[in-house]
């Protein structure tokens, strides 16, 4: 690249509903040690965090920012300009925490992280929706072989679901919607059924709890076994009222003596694998890395590939509970 000013356009939300998509300059004149200029290729939908915000309840993920906010964290792009000790070079294709807009400029403590051959930036830019769910396998400290059951198939239910049989699980997946079923077989799944089924499995070592309704909690704690673990991703009660029963029932955690786990973080920081085996980084690394093998293919989630400017639908289809959407990816490459 050799203009010294360039143009983005990036989402913006300015409360419930009020999506914009906005234009400012970027001055790549004198990019900083260790800063990159980085072109957006692809970014994910959170149909969680993403929804929560474009609905209103931005501040219901603690610490969040209030309105006017970016929205999205899900970035797959190419480095198009690197200043000395970027750590990366142009033309590298990385993974990005970034929100939803054309380009940005990457500096010492943002996450870069390096996009395999052979992965396609649609599938990359779901790599840290999958992060949450190794996030949560690894936090209840999950061994292969477990039978893990996923309660709640959205696109970071069924990315689970994806992952936990690429590491080794027996994996159950649970829905209240017979299309989601179908994604889930084609995620892996080696069993899936609907919540209200007579058969649903009832021993289960490992249940990663996606959805947030009460409903989906109590099925969670119920089919988990004796000693079992919940690790929880989703917001339980979350824009519901209070449930009618003891989320800490007795019978399940004195009875059953279950465990709960908070789950979804990964550390942050940057450190030798011998001080933190798995930070955020190394996971991510991992994802792409069993993508490039084959040993993880979350392309047939993909249900809406939009151009950035369309990208409202896919939010208003989210809000809307459209079981047809499972993962929306906005393609920042094409003009309006």
């Amino acid at each position: 690249m050799k203009a010294d000013r360039v143009r983005i356009r990036q989402a913006m939300l300015y409360g419930a509903g009020d999506l914009r998509l906005e234009e400012r300059e970027i001055d790549l004149s004198a990019l900083a040690p260790g800063e990159a200029f980085v072109e957006t290729g692809i970014t994910a939908l959170s149909t969680g965090t993403d929804l929560g915000n474009f609905e209103g309840r931005s501040t219901e993920v603690p610490g969040a920012p209030d309105y006017p906010r970016a929205i999205g964290y899900s970035n797959a792009g190419v480095v198009r300009l690197a200043g000395p000790r970027a750590g990366v070079q142009p033309g590298d294709r990385v993974f990005s925490m970034k929100p939803h807009l054309s380009g940005f400029i990457a500096g010492t403590g943002d996450l870069l992280v390096s996009i395999p051959e052979g992965v396609g930036a649609e599938q990359a830019s779901l790599a840290y929706l999958a992060q949450l769910g190794m996030a949560a396998l690894r936090q209840a400290s999950y061994q292969a072989g477990e039978q893990v059951a996923v309660v709640g198939l959205g696109v970071i239910g069924l990315a689970t679901v994806a992952l936990a049989r690429a590491m080794g699980a027996r994996v159950a997946a649970i829905a209240n919607s017979s299309l989601r079923l179908q994604a889930a077989r084609a995620a892996g799944a080696h069993w899936a059924g609907l919540n209200d089924q007579e058969d649903l499995p009832r021993d289960v070592d490992l249940v990663v709890l996606t959805a947030n309704t009460w409903p989906a909690y109590r099925l969670s704690v119920e089919i988990a076994r004796c000693a079992g673990r919940v690790s929880i991703l989703g917001f339980p009660g979350r824009a519901q009222p209070a449930p009618d029963f003891n989320p800490l029932d007795p019978a399940w955690f004195y009875g059953k003596q279950l465990a709960l786990f908070g789950a979804g973080f990964s550390p942050r920081v940057e450190c030798r694998p011998g001080e933190i085996r798995f930070n955020l980084r190394r996971n991510l690394e991992y994802i792409l890395d069993l993508m490039s093998r084959g040993d993880l293919n979350l392309e047939p989630l993909i249900s809406h590939r939009l151009p950035w400017h369309r990208m409202r639908e896919a939010y208003e289809l989210a809000a809307a509970h459209s079981k047809e959407l499972t993962a929306a990816v906005f393609d920042w490459r094409m003009e309006e």
